[in-house]
């Protein structure tokens, strides 16, 4: 099968080559770089160098360079195809499947989204409309807005439809990159009255679109649908722009918007990304970890920022990362902070961010009368599994300030944290609320660990498969359409054994690499007494991320039938959307 070139760049900007030569080669880190023995000669004095940032190796004594499939092709003795899948194969990575040796055109989808961007921003140029004052007013330049690529969307129903149109772009091209909707008689522009800012990867290729409503229409951002070029989940909004100042600086800055990202880049702070509207995932915390292992979060100050920030920390946590939390004061974001005050002031705020265990912990203290002995010990219960993610050093220091402040023998603390139910140490509790934590690199992102977890009770209880058909859950990742088609024959089997017996079966089944994603879920994973709350805790996860995108779409169309006045598509739309908050909110 023939694989495009673009598929290949995707491929290296996915699986950090320090991670696949680390598994080979003892590497230390040497300045920006790590250094190691050659692998591919004999040799007492290391010479052989892996840049992060670069993604290449290079031996100064034998004179073997390249990039990460070259260097699985010349150590595993393997052609280039086979060197490919093994890193698919290695990091969960989807081969394309398209028979006859049929390649993605990923150029073409690259170029129709450049097109699409110049429309946009030749619209911005029109000096008299509204998304250019409304950039304006925000604080943007013109030179910022040229550099980002910032442009609008107008006010109209076919207007990107037409450009491209003439331009030669096909109405499945354009639908493939949700760049179009489909009406009931035609197809319309996605995006309208919006001012748009082009996603960009870190090779700088145009990737998809985000799109912030003037006006006030619902929702207030809209991202392109996710295609072959475009998973939200892989990027982070302005890292090609930004990567060599979190290199020099060795920290990068998360915010939550756009013109957070933008605001600051322009006011000087340029080691800074977005997220694209999602919470981070492993899959970028893993990306931004290439140029940086310092990761300041600085989200909102309210609830959402708050369960965003404590599970972003974990995130960088189990990605090999070190988390820090940047705070603001009067509830203000990062844009209109350092538009009052100015860089040198964000940069005060950057070197006081708090580390993450002390935010964990500062968290955790709401509520509590430290007055009262009893709510002192409620407080120290709650702390220590806080403190029982830590290492052994972090650990002493933690306790030692807990026992200074309460007045508590470090030792009483200190044994609370290293002790753990034996039955908690060997099995971990799914409720919904505290996940599986996972710590080794290369565990598996949400969608696999959530159909894992559906599949665990189908084990246990073969009536839940009925239930899962029942609830409408459809298995989206290879690995889980796997096992369930495994599970659903054994459940019709009559030598069917214990659940471990069950489970044994499943892994002889699974390739090595598929069977210790699935082992690292189900070995730490007690369902407890109760399978209909656990049953339930996972399909409520479930919904919450198959429906979150559906329902942006939902408010979209919705204020499309209402501009248009089509009353039949707005009630049936309305009617899909109470639906959908509806399972949301049942779980």
């Amino acid at each position: 099968m023939a694989l495009d070139n673009n598929f290949i760049d995707d491929l290296k900007s996915r699986v950090n080559i320090v991670d696949v030569i680390g598994r080979e080669v003892s590497l230390k880190r040497a300045g920006s770089n790590y250094k190691g023995l050659c692998p591919f000669h004999n040799e007492k004095t290391p010479s052989f160098m892996v840049s992060e940032q670069k993604q290449i190796f290079n031996c100064f004594g034998c004179g073997e360079k390249g990039d990460v499939i070259k260097f699985v092709e010349r150590f595993y003795n393997l052609s280039f195809m086979e060197a490919v899948e093994k890193l698919c194969e290695d990091n969960n990575i989807e081969m394309p499947q398209h028979g006859g040796g049929l390649r993605i055109d990923y150029d073409k989808y690259y170029e129709i989204n450049r097109k699409a961007a110049k429309y946009f921003f030749d619209n911005m140029k029109i000096h008299g409309n509204e998304g250019y004052a409304y950039i304006r007013k925000r604080g943007l330049t013109d030179e910022t807005i040229a550099k980002f690529g910032i442009g609008f969307a107008p006010d109209g129903w076919t207007g990107l439809y037409d450009h491209l149109h003439k331009e030669g772009v096909s109405d499945e091209d354009m639908l493939k990159l949700g760049l179009v909707s489909r009406g009931k008689k035609s197809l319309y522009d996605k995006f309208r009255r919006r001012v748009m800012f082009p996603i960009f990867n870190t090779t700088g290729k145009l990737i998809g679109f985000g799109g912030r409503a003037v006006g006030d229409d619902m929702p207030k951002y809209l991202n392109s649908a996710e295609s072959e070029i475009f998973l939200k989940k892989n990027n982070l909004y302005g890292l090609n722009f930004s990567k060599k100042d979190i290199d020099d600086n060795d920290k990068a800055v998360l915010v939550e918007g756009y013109m957070d990202a933008i605001s600051l880049f322009q006011n000087g702070v340029r080691n800074v990304v977005a997220s694209l509207g999602t919470a981070l995932t492993e899959n970028q915390a893993r990306l931004l970890e290439r140029y940086t292992k310092n990761i300041i979060l600085s989200y909102d100050s309210d609830s959402a920022g708050i369960k965003a920030a404590l599970r972003g920390i974990d995130i960088i946590r189990s990605t090999g990362g070190k988390a820090k939390i940047l705070r603001i004061d009067d509830g203000k974001d990062p844009d209109e902070f350092v538009k009052k005050n100015g860089k040198e002031a964000f940069e005060k705020l950057i070197d006081n961010a708090v580390p993450s265990t002390d935010f964990k912990l500062s968290i955790a203290r709401k509520g509590y009368d430290f007055n009262d002995d009893r709510q002192v010990l409620d407080y120290i219960s709650k702390a220590v599994p806080i403190l029982r993610s830590l290492g052994p050093v972090e650990q002493d220091i933690y306790i030692r300030k807990l026992a200074e402040e309460f007045g508590i023998s470090e030792h009483a603390i200190g044994s609370e944290v290293r002790t753990e139910n034996k039955e908690t140490n060997n099995r971990q509790r799914f409720d919904g609320r505290q996940k599986p934590r996972r710590e080794k690199r290369g565990d598996p992102d949400e969608d696999i660990r959530i159909e894992l977890l559906l599949l665990a009770i189908t084990i246990q209880n073969t009536n839940y498969l009925r239930r899962l058909n029942d609830d409408g859950i459809e298995f989206r990742t290879t690995l889980g359409r796997k096992i369930m088609s495994i599970v659903a024959a054994q459940s019709q089997s009559a030598e069917r054994g214990d659940v471990e017996n069950e489970k044994k079966k499943i892994y002889e089944a699974l390739d090595p690499d598929e069977e210790t994603v699935t082992r690292n879920i189900w070995e730490n994973l007690r369902i407890g007494p109760d399978d209909e709350e656990f049953y339930l805790e996972c399909r409520a996860s479930y919904r919450s991320s198959r429906y979150r995108d559906k329902k942006a779409e939902l408010l979209n169309d919705m204020a499309v039938a209402e501009k248009m006045d089509r009353r039949e598509d707005l009630k049936s739309i309305a009617a899909e959307l109470m639906e959908i908050e509806e399972l949301i909110r049942k779980g």
